[in-house]
């Protein structure tokens, strides 16, 4: 990684004549600038003041940090020499929060990331306009909206001017039920409502200050944990696009209807685009152009689905032999079946650890 590598699309950035704050206000003053009164009512200031202690880091220190809370990530500077940020990061047991304040700074996510992290970033903007581009989708997001990131797949993401966030990182297993949700979802601009949204942003600011000010025991972190994932789960239950057309609700239902086939049919090796989209009473024609913004294709996503089914019937050591459980998720072939499987979890059928 190359700190002052400039994209091709960074060019862009030198067409803003507006200046680029060459060092950080006092985070006391920032952050309550940053926050609005209407979205976090009941905001303490006591991680504000304490934040002003922290120290501000300068672009090599920021791109080690950046890659050491979230992932893998090239990371690019308008102003390298001027760069000034601050990140203050809560690791719970298995999820992620982070407070990110910085100037103007370019992250890029590769195809050939040396790193796999299969989970998720949720982003919440609280000042500045924040730029993200997955799988042809391209959003722009600011206070009182928050977006998806796969991390499993290229990005870009980037911000002209000084931005403030909030951004959770959870691992997709702790978020099964919510996957259709997040497969549909990602990078577009989904807007914070009354509910649970805004109650997810509170109860982030005052995790990041339990877990900086206070030494809680492991049961206290497990507690704080559980009530941040349910609040995630309400919040991703049923979000709402900020431009959402009437035509993406009505693709919504014939994905959840594909969905419900697919999942009660894997067992058929001739489960086609054709066989489907008869069974779902559209053409196969639209079939695909439903998938053609999902990250992978029908025959991926299909394909996918089967070796989870396959996994979890393994795990529970529910099964007689390998080439049973081949047949169960469609697979007539066995030796094929334990070649994909493989390639998929990294390990093979008869090596797959127990749940039991």
């Amino acid at each position: 990684m190359n700190a002052n590598r400039q994209p091709d699309n960074l060019s862009r950035w030198h067409e803003h004549t507006g200046p680029v704050s060459s060092h950080l206000n006092p985070l006391a003053s920032t952050l309550d600038a940053a926050i609005a009164p209407s979205l976090l009512p009941m905001l303490s200031t006591s991680a504000d003041s304490a934040s002003q202690a922290q120290t501000s880091l300068n672009a090599f220190d920021w791109k080690r940090t950046i890659n050491d809370t979230y992932f893998d990530l090239n990371v690019s500077f308008r102003q390298p020499n001027k760069f000034l940020g601050f990140l203050q990061h809560a690791k719970l047991l298995d999820i992620g929060v982070s407070h990110y304040h910085a100037n103007t700074v370019y992250y890029d996510r590769g195809a050939q990331s040396a790193d796999y992290d299969d989970s998720i970033l949720i982003t919440f903007p609280l000042t500045g306009d924040v730029r993200f581009i997955q799988k042809k989708r391209s959003l722009s997001a600011k206070r009182g909206q928050f977006f998806i990131e796969l991390s499993n797949l290229p990005y870009e993401f980037y911000h002209l001017y000084e931005a403030s966030l909030y951004v959770i990182k959870v691992p997709l297993a702790l978020l099964s039920a919510q996957i259709p949700t997040i497969e549909r979802q990602f990078a577009r601009s989904l807007s914070i409502d009354e509910g649970a949204g805004r109650l997810l942003v509170f109860q982030m600011k005052q995790i990041l200050t339990l877990i900086h000010h206070q030494k809680l025991a492991d049961l206290e972190i497990k507690i704080l944990e559980q009530q941040l994932l349910n609040l995630i789960v309400l919040t991703l239950s049923a979000p709402k696009e900020v431009m959402m057309s009437e035509m993406s609700a009505i693709q919504s239902v014939h994905l959840k209807r594909i969905e419900h086939y697919v999942n009660l049919n894997l067992a058929n090796p001739d489960l086609s685009p054709k066989t489907v989209a008869a069974a779902c009473h559209i053409s196969v024609r639209y079939l695909h152009k439903l998938f053609a913004e999902l990250p992978y294709s029908f025959s991926e996503w299909v394909k996918m689905l089967r070796l989870k089914q396959a996994n979890h019937i393994l795990k529970s050591k529910s099964y007689v032999t390998i080439e049973e459980v081949a047949h169960r998720v469609g697979y007539g072939d066995q030796s094929y079946f334990s070649r994909i499987y493989k390639q998929y979890f990294g390990y093979s059928p008869r090596d797959t650890p127990s749940t039991g």
